[in-house]
């Protein structure tokens, strides 16, 4: 039961982190920070919709996280 708790965490850590991350790369496609847009080579039409995918793996994966966290220290 201890190593599915551990998991649990390393999961809900990880799948948090990258939300965040796929959360920061939102905004800086958005406001174009150093840059993104021409990085990615993003066309200005299809801008929303790649911010929109964005915006929601970031708003699941973050949520998804929280909760494999919570469920870890609901064991305990």
């Amino acid at each position: 039961m201890e190593n599915r708790r551990i998991l649990s965490a390393i999961f809900g850590i990880t799948q948090g982190a990258l939300g965040v991350l796929s959360a920061v790369l939102a905004v800086m496609l958005f406001l174009n920070i150093l840059e993104v847009q021409a990085v990615f080579n993003v066309p200005s039409e299809l801008l929303p919709l790649c911010l929109l995918v964005l915006v929601l793996f970031s708003v699941f994966s973050v949520v998804s996280g929280f909760f494999l966290i919570s469920e870890r220290w609901r064991q305990t």
